[in-house]
């Protein structure tokens, strides 16, 4: 079977086989290349599909002063109005940092593939600005900035009709980032503190707990308002996000806040309440109107601010300081270990589909695999 989107199959000879489409050609416009392993024809798929944009040169129509930086800028100009405003912000701040500066002066028709792994390995050696000492770029960032360039040149073809060449992905295959989660008393101490303070009608401490027994995010949480809970139901309605995005005003860059849609569409999703926490919510004082989080000089309580309130919390108790966003991995772990089905999970989480919850989010730990291990017998 090919793996997902890739036309790469293990032939019944052991061999590996990968197929390419040649342009404008009869019945039977499919040809074959093989290998010994699946890298190897990938690596040869590519190639060939990097020989077969390249070859006729006639069909090449860049403008052979165009450049990778201002194609970048021409990419972002046309999809300004498409975008999500957060999309539009993150796309801009990544281009700008990394491809429009880094390569203004580099003939898109000259972009080979030795210049584009060059640039990938530059990237890679590089420490991040205003991060720890030696931190460098995560795979997944620059899996990112690879995306980018492939809708580049998706832009390109359509304005110039000149072909997308096949650059391989110097950052696949990198190691996933493992998530550490707290130890199990300092969260017990968390779980009391939060508690406490949430029959004190503190909406901090509620919203906390919200997050990690509903599985929301950050953003989700901040965006959360009282018309979106239904106390004689006890559900929570997620229909919106919260966060903080640059802007690009007169040669000039800031930050603001937004309200948008969720994450994703299965991100808009109906939540059942622990009763414990039902119990919290109407029991809260006031007129119950606007933002569930309120801040002292807004309306609202943006993710920044909570994510200080939080830490602040973490740091009282002496618990060593944990991301926000950890909450929503403990809340998926404890389902799976409570025997929720993958499903609802995957529903709870809001996401497109279980293969998601799956890889994010459901790992095994040492003890879970010693308990399952424990009475294990080959006869059993």
């Amino acid at each position: 079977m090919a793996r997902k989107g890739e036309n790469i199959y293990k032939r019944k000879d052991g061999r590996w086989e990968g197929r390419y489409r040649l342009p404008d050609t009869g019945r039977n416009p499919y040809r074959s290349i093989y290998g010994k392993t699946y890298h190897e024809v990938k690596e040869k798929l590519i190639l060939k599909k990097q020989e077969l944009v390249f070859k006729d040169q006639k069909k090449m129509r860049l403008p052979s002063k165009l450049t990778i930086g201002e194609a970048a800028g021409l990419w972002l100009e046309e999809n300004s109005v498409k975008w999500k405003e957060s999309t539009y912000a993150t796309y801009r701040s990544i281009t700008e940092k990394h491809i429009i500066g880094a390569l203004d002066r580099m003939p898109a028709a000259a972009f080979t593939q030795d210049a584009y792994r060059d640039f990938f390995v530059r990237l890679e050696g590089m420490e991040r600005v205003g991060k720890r000492p030696g931190e460098k770029f995560s795979h997944s960032y620059l899996h990112q900035i690879h995306i980018i360039f492939s809708q580049i040149f998706r832009f390109l073809d359509r304005k110039y009709h000149c072909g997308i060449p096949a650059y391989p992905c110097p950052s696949a295959g990198g190691v996933p980032r493992v998530t550490v989660t707290p130890q199990t008393m300092d969260l017990r101490r968390l779980e009391k503190r939060l508690i406490d303070q949430a029959g004190k009608q503190d909406a901090t401490s509620l919203g906390i707990l919200l997050s990690g027994c509903c599985g929301l995010r950050i953003g989700e949480l901040c965006a959360l308002q009282w018309g979106d809970i239904n106390l004689e139901q006890g559900t929570l309605r997620v229909t919106k996000t919260m966060q903080r995005i640059r802007t690009f005003q007169k040669g000039r860059t800031g930050t603001k806040v937004i309200i948008s849609e969720p994450k994703s569409r299965t991100s808009n999703r109906v939540i059942p309440l622990p009763g414990y926490l039902l119990s919290f919510l109407k029991g809260m004082e006031g007129d119950r109107k606007g933002f569930l989080l309120q801040g002292k000089k807004k309306e609202y309580l943006e993710p920044r601010t909570l994510q200080y309130r939080f830490q602040r919390i973490l740091k009282e108790l002496q618990i060593p300081c944990f991301n926000f966003h950890v909450l929503r991995h403990i809340f998926a772990t404890n389902c799976i270990a409570s025997g929720f089905d993958m499903k609802t999970l995957s529903e709870l989480l809001g996401h497109a589909n279980v293969a998601t919850t799956m890889k994010i989010y459901v790992h095994s730990d040492m003890e879970r695999k010693k308990q399952l291990m424990a009475g294990y017998r080959m006869a059993s």
